[in-house]
């Protein structure tokens, strides 16, 4: 019995070194038991593999950029569309000639903001496009280097109902 509990312990031990990140949606990392990590606990993790950080913190860095980038372009968009809306143009009313019939002009409103945000909405399309990629080439290596290291452990759990109590072992 005390042999299997030391068996038991080593196997438990082993089993919680076998960190494989798994990449999600949006940026998102994953360990082996799904719980979704923080930036800072990802960045923890690659320490020791700086290939591995340097990618992770420029698809970081590019994750930001663009989310910089296209949410400005939105703002810039939107808010140049309601002011452009909203205003009130003052025309301008001219009698030219006898002055029996009036030539009333107003002014257009200026789409400058609209535009420079259409381009910045443009730009971050490829930037958000390329980020994922970088994230999920660091993690890629992350996980190859722990291969290198360490073998894949079994993997133990506790079983217990009213009439029983056991182990099941998972290769």
């Amino acid at each position: 019995m005390k042999q299997n509990l030391i068996i038991l312990f080593l196997l438990l031990t082993f089993a919680g070194y076998s960190q494989q990140l798994t990449y999600g949606s949006g940026g998102t990392v994953y360990n082996t038991d799904n719980k979704k990590l923080r930036s800072d606990e990802v960045r923890a993790l690659l320490a020791n593999n700086s290939e591995a950080l340097a990618l992770y913190n420029s698809g970081r860095n590019k994750k930001t950029w663009g989310n910089v980038l296209f949410y400005g372009g939105l703002g810039l968009v939107a808010t140049n569309l309601v002011v452009g809306m909203t205003s009130d143009d003052t025309p301008t009313t001219t009698y030219p000639g006898n002055g029996y019939y009036p030539s009333i002009q107003s002014e257009r409103t200026n789409m400058t903001a609209a535009i420079i945000g259409g381009a910045l909405l443009i730009a971050s399309i490829p930037i958000k496009i390329g980020y994922p990629k970088k994230i999920k080439s660091a993690l890629e290596k992350y996980n190859g280097s722990l291969t290198d290291t360490y073998k894949p452990a079994p993997k133990t759990i506790l079983l217990a109902s009213a009439n029983q109590i056991g182990f099941r072992v998972e290769f």
